[in-house]
């Protein structure tokens, strides 16, 4: 872990630190039809649907809750908790916890948008109240149930300046116990060292946003704590009540990795049901390898290791999967 502990500052574990970056509603539309964003079509998911959708991958939505009456998250989402005493419960007044959950998991159902991992199941968990904002306790509790619902992803769009040991603990206590945790970065512009937090410890993997020419978000926070990136600007998902909405920010850069590891792993589990990618440090090498280096050559502090290549992971994991196969047919 990076050295944080200077930054700590004496806050009540109820003190609401953390908030969901600044984001902006582009625009929202009603659904006639069923569309697939730009993002989705830009990294090539498609392409993988016929491998496998996400069936049997667990992701937690650390958010503001969801609209869980909305026509493409109906058969999505397998737990709900609200961890805020919000008087909507686990119900998403904001609309940012129902866009992110929408990107990774909106069913293929002839409306509306479809997620990157259509088949996968949701675990949400409102840790940031109807103002956006929530603490500590919220989001170190949130995590720490996540990973006893049986999460094997967890996407957290949410952020602050400064670190949290209760946070840190949960976060590695879920590492430990097999589940990956990716986080935003943050919407603080070009400022050198503007990675939020949990984004900014340096176990777990900060995602930044790119536009549709894959260059940097003018809002995508930099620093050294960001991994890799993912389309972020006016991203079309899921947003209350039964419509959708083009949203910008890491936030919605940050389910499209989220997504893409489910993806991963239920490839993995679905044929030969196991996964060379264990642990996060596993998640992250496979990151590395396969981005599409963007920026200054090499690692770069906007566009970390670069984009994430879904055609790479999913060559660089078949590979394995022969040497998985062999091992298992002798």
């Amino acid at each position: 872990m990076k050295n944080y502990q200077n930054s700590l500052r004496n806050i009540s574990s109820n003190e609401p630190i953390f908030s969901i970056p600044p984001f902006k509603v582009e625009q929202v539309y009603t659904a006639n039809s069923q569309t697939i964003d730009w993002g989705v079509e830009l990294l090539g998911v498609p392409n993988f649907w016929r491998f496998t959708k996400g069936k049997g991958v667990k992701v937690a939505v650390l958010d503001t809750g969801v609209t869980y009456t909305h026509p493409d998250l109906r058969g999505a989402i397998c737990e709900m908790k609200d961890f805020t005493n919000s008087p909507s419960g686990v119900g998403d007044v904001n609309g940012h916890g129902t866009h992110c959950a929408g990107i990774i998991a909106a069913r293929d159902n002839s409306t509306g948008v479809i997620g990157v991992a259509p088949e996968s199941q949701l675990i949400i968990g409102k840790v940031l109240g109807d103002d956006g904002s929530g603490s500590e306790d919220m989001v170190a509790n949130g995590v720490q149930w996540a990973v006893e619902k049986g999460a094997h992803i967890i996407s957290m769009s949410l952020g602050s300046p400064y670190p949290s040991e209760k946070i840190y603990n949960a976060i590695k206590a879920a590492m430990d116990d097999g589940v990956f945790v990716i986080c935003a970065a943050g919407n603080n512009g070009p400022s050198l060292d503007s990675v939020d937090y949990p984004g900014a410890f340096e176990e777990t993997i900060a995602v930044g946003s790119i536009d549709r020419r894959k260059r940097i978000s003018k809002f995508s926070s930099n620093g050294v704590q960001v991994d890799i990136v993912a389309p972020g600007d006016e991203i079309l998902s899921t947003y209350p009540p039964r419509g959708l909405a083009k949203l910008s920010g890491t936030s919605m850069a940050t389910p499209f990795v989220a997504g893409i590891s489910a993806l991963i792993l239920s490839k993995h589990n679905e044929y030969l049901g196991q996964t060379p990618i264990k642990k996060q440090k596993d998640l992250e090498e496979h990151l590395r390898k396969t981005a599409i280096d963007l920026g200054l050559v090499g690692f770069d502090i906007k566009y970390g290791y670069g984009l994430i290549n879904p055609e790479q992971l999913f060559s660089l994991d078949y590979s394995q999967d022969l040497d998985l196969l062999a091992i298992r047919m002798k």
